[in-house]
C-alpha cells in the first residue's frame, strides 16, 4: 500500500530525529525513543479521535429523528419517495451540522498512521540511521560468507527468530535479522563455524544492541515471556548473592 509506505517514511524521519536527540544528550535508547514517538503520534491523532467522538455523540442525538423519517417512508420504494426521504435526511443533517462520513473519515486517516507506526517500530534499523549503523559491519561480513543465505534461513527456522526474510536476503534483510535477535540468539550466532572469523565483532555488536534495547532492566528485543523470565532470574540472582 503506497500511502502506508509514505506515512512510514515520514514517521521514520520523526523516529530518527527523536533518537538523534536522545543520542546527543547521552541516552541513546530505543525504549525511550519509542515512548516519545508513541506520545507524539497520539497527540497527532487526538484531534481526529475528538472529532470522531463528537460525530458519534451527535449521531446518538439525531438518531430518533432519523428513525422517524425512515419510518415515514417505510415500504415506499419508488424513486420519488426515496429522493424525498434523502432530502429530509439531508435537511436534518444540515440542521445539526452532522456529516454522515464524520465517523468514517477519521478511521481512514488513522489506519495509515497505525500501519506506518507498526512498520517503523518493527524495522527500526531501516529508519533510524544510528541504529542501522550498529549492525552494518557484521551484516556486511555475513553476506560475504559463501552460502550465508541458507545459513541465515536455517538459523531463523531453528531458533524461531521473529523476522521476515523474503525471497532474497539482502544486507538490509540481514540487518533486520540481527536487530531481531534476542541475547541468547546472539550467543548461538557467534557459535556458527562459518562466522568464526568475525565472532568478536558479533559479540561487540550484540553488546551494543543490548545497550540500546535495554529499558528498565528489560531487553525489549525479548518476547514478553522472555522478559518476565529474565526479570525472575535477575531477582533470583540478587537473592542468592544476598
Amino acid at each position: 500500500m503506497p500511502i502506508v509506505r509514505y506515512v512510514a517514511i515520514l514517521l521514520g524521519w520523526l523516529m530518527n530525529g527523536i533518537f538523534e536527540v536522545l543520542d546527543r544528550i547521552g541516552i541513546p535508547n530505543i525504549g525511550i525513543a519509542i515512548i516519545f514517538f508513541t506520545i507524539i503520534i497520539y497527540m497527532l491523532m487526538l484531534p481526529i479521535q475528538i472529532s470522531q467522538q463528537k460525530s458519534s455523540k451527535l449521531m446518538s442525538v439525531i438518531q430518533p429523528e432519523m428513525q422517524k423519517i425512515q419510518k415515514k417512508y417505510e415500504g415506499k420504494r419508488d424513486q420519488a419517495s426515496q429522493m424525498k426521504m434523502q432530502e429530509e435526511l439531508s435537511t436534518l443533517y444540515s440542521r445539526y451540522g452532522y456529516s454522515p462520513t464524520g465517523t468514517c473519515l477519521p478511521l481512514l486517516v488513522q489506519m495509515p498512521l497505525l500501519f506506518g507506526l507498526y512498520q517503523v517500530i518493527l524495522y527500526i534499523p531501516g529508519y533510524v540511521t544510528k541504529v542501522g549503523a550498529i549492525f552494518t559491519d557484521v551484516a556486511s561480513k555475513i553476506v560475504s560468507v559463501s552460502g550465508y543465505d541458507e545459513i541465515i534461513r536455517t538459523f531463523v527456522s531453528d531458533n524461531r527468530v521473529r523476522v521476515a526474510l523474503g525471497n532474497e536476503i539482502t544486507t538490509e534483510k540481514v540487518i533486520d535479522f540481527l536487530y531481531a535477535l534476542k541475547p541468547s540468539q546472539w550467543l548461538k550466532l557467534q557459535d556458527i563455524s562459518q562466522f568464526s572469523g568475525f565472532s568478536s565483532e558479533i559479540a561487540d555488536t550484540a553488546a551494543r544492541s543490548e545497550r540500546i534495547n535495554s529499558f528498565l532492566t528489560i531487553n525489549i528485543s525479548d518476547s514478553p515471556w522472555d522478559a518476565v523470565m529474565s526479570s525472575i532470574n535477575s531477582i533470583r540472582s540478587g537473592s542468592a548473592s544476598g
